[in-house]
C-alpha cells in the first residue's frame, strides 16, 4: 500500500497523519506556511509514493495542494460529505480532533481507492474559485436589481412599464436617474442622448421618456439612489462578464471535450456545463451514475421503521451549488428539448407535483451525463424514443 497522508486543514495550522503499510500510523501537525509545507515535506522524506489527502474545506487548503503539487507530490482533494459518512459507519466514537479528523481522512482514503484515482490540480481549484465566485456575482445581481427596482418605484415609477434592465436603459438611468432629471433636461440633451452610441440600442425615442416624466408622481431626491444602484448593477455585470468568459476559459483548456459532450444536449449551455464540470471535477470519480447523483444531493432519504420503508424528500446532503446549476440545466432541456419534456411530461401525468417532477428530471439529466462521459458519446435521441416514453 502506498503510504497516505490525511491531513486535516485549517487556517493557521493543521493536522496530519501518516498511515503506512500494516495500518501503522504517525501523528503530526504544521504550520501554515512556507515553512511548515516544508516541514512536513520533511517529514515525509524517503517515503515511497506518499498521497497526501486534504478534504475540500473552504479555501485554506488550496495554498497546500498547489505547493504539493509545484514540489512533485501527489495531492488528493476528498469530497467532506463522503468522509464523514465514512467516519459514522465506522466509529461509534464522538471525539472530534483535529489529530481524529486526520485520522479518518487517512483511513477513508486508504479503503476508497477512487479518492486516490484522479491527483488535484491547481487548475482544478482556480475553475472551482472562479465558479462560486460568479456564482456569487449573479446573487449580488439579482439583489441589485431589486435594489433598483425598488429607488425606481419612488424615483421614476413610471418607468418601469419599461424594461429596465436592458443596456441602453441602464445606461439612461445612469444618466436620467429620476422624472425630474427627463423633464428638466433640455430636448438637445435628451436627443444627444438618443442619437449617440449611447441610446441606439434602446426601441424607443425621448418623446416616450419625455412623456412618462411629464406625470410623474416620483420623488426627484430619490435620483442620487437610483443613479448608485445602477452603477452597482453596472459593475456587478461587467465583472460576471469577465469570469464568465475566465471559466469557459478554464474549463475549454482542460475539459473541452466534456464541454462538448454536454452541450450537445439541446437546452444546456456553455455557462451551467461549465458550471457542472467545475463542481465535479472529472466523471471517473464517480463509480456509478447513482454517486453522482448523491453528489449532487438529489437522491431521496430513505426512512425505515419495521417493516416500513419510504423514500422521502431529497437529502440536499451534496454540493448545493452543484444542485443549483443541474436545476438550471434541467430548466433548459425542459423548454428546448423534446427527449427530456417528454420525460417531464409522464411524470406528471403519473401524478408527480411540478418540484417532485423536476428533481425526477434532474436525476435523469444526471444519469445521462454520466452515461456520456464515460462512454465518450454525444447526444442522440432515438426516433422512437419521445412517443415511446410517452
Amino acid at each position: 500500500m502506498n503510504t497516505i497522508i490525511g491531513i486535516d486543514v485549517s487556517q493557521k495550522s493543521s493536522s496530519f497523519h501518516l498511515l503506512a503499510a500494516g495500518g501503522k500510523g504517525t501523528d503530526g501537525s504544521f504550520p501554515m506556511n512556507h515553512s511548515g509545507f516544508a516541514t512536513l515535506l520533511q517529514k515525509t522524506e524517503g517515503l515511497e509514493n506518499p498521497r497526501f489527502v486534504m478534504e475540500s474545506t473552504g479555501r485554506y487548503h488550496i495554498t497546500l495542494a498547489n505547493w504539493l503539487l509545484h514540489h512533485g507530490q501527489s495531492a488528493f482533494i476528498v469530497n467532506p460529505v463522503l468522509v464523514k459518512q465514512f467516519s459514522r459507519a465506522h466509529t461509534l466514537r464522538r471525539t472530534k480532533t483535529d489529530m481524529v479528523d486526520a485520522r479518518v481522512i487517512a483511513q477513508f482514503a486508504a479503503q476508497d481507492t477512487k479518492a486516490l484515482a484522479h491527483p488535484g490540480r491547481e487548475m482544478d481549484d482556480e475553475r472551482l474559485s472562479v465558479a462560486r465566485r460568479r456564482e456569487q456575482i449573479a446573487e449580488d445581481i439579482a439583489r441589485a436589481k431589486t435594489q433598483l427596482k425598488a429607488d425606481l418605484t419612488v424615483s421614476f415609477p413610471e418607468i418601469l412599464e419599461l424594461n429596465v434592465f436592458t443596456a441602453g436603459m441602464l445606461d439612461l438611468l445612469v444618466h436620467f436617474p429620476s422624472a425630474q432629471a427627463v423633464w428638466q433636461a433640455s430636448d438637445t440633451e435628451l436627443a444627444g442622448f438618443f442619437t449617440g452610441t449611447r441610446g441606439r440600442s434602446l426601441t424607443f425615442g425621448p418623446e416616450r421618456i419625455r412623456g412618462l416624466a411629464v406625470d410623474s408622481i416620483g420623488v426627484a431626491s430619490y435620483g442620487p439612489l437610483v443613479s448608485d444602484s445602477t452603477k452597482n448593477l453596472l459593475s456587478l455585470l461587467a465583472r460576471q462578464k469577465l469570469l464568465t468568459q475566465r471559466l469557459i476559459d478554464l474549463v475549454s483548456r482542460t475539459q473541452a471535450d466534456d464541454l462538448a459532450i454536454i452541450t450537445s444536449i439541446d437546452g444546456i449551455g456553455q455557462v451551467t456545463a461549465a458550471h457542472f464540470l467545475a463542481e465535479i471535477g472529472s466523471i471517473g470519480r464517480f463509480e456509478r451514475y447513482q454517486n453522482l447523483i448523491a453528489f449532487c444531493g438529489t437522491d431521496p432519504g430513505i426512512y425505515q421503521s419495521g417493516n416500513s420503508l419510504v423514500s422521502g424528500r431529497i437529502t440536499k446532503h451534496g454540493n448545493a451549488s452543484l444542485r443549483k446549476y443541474v436545476y438550471l440545466m434541467a430548466e433548459g432541456t425542459l423548454l428546448h428539448n423534446p427527449f427530456f419534456r417528454a420525460y417531464y411530461d409522464k411524470k406528471r401525468t403519473e401524478g408527480f407535483a411540478h418540484r417532485k417532477a423536476m428533481v425526477a428530471l434532474m436525476n435523469k439529466l444526471l444519469k445521462t451525463l454520466f452515461a456520456l462521459l464515460t462512454k465518450r458519446e454525444m447526444f442522440m435521441v432515438p426516433e422512437h424514443s419521445i412517443s415511446h416514453s410517452l
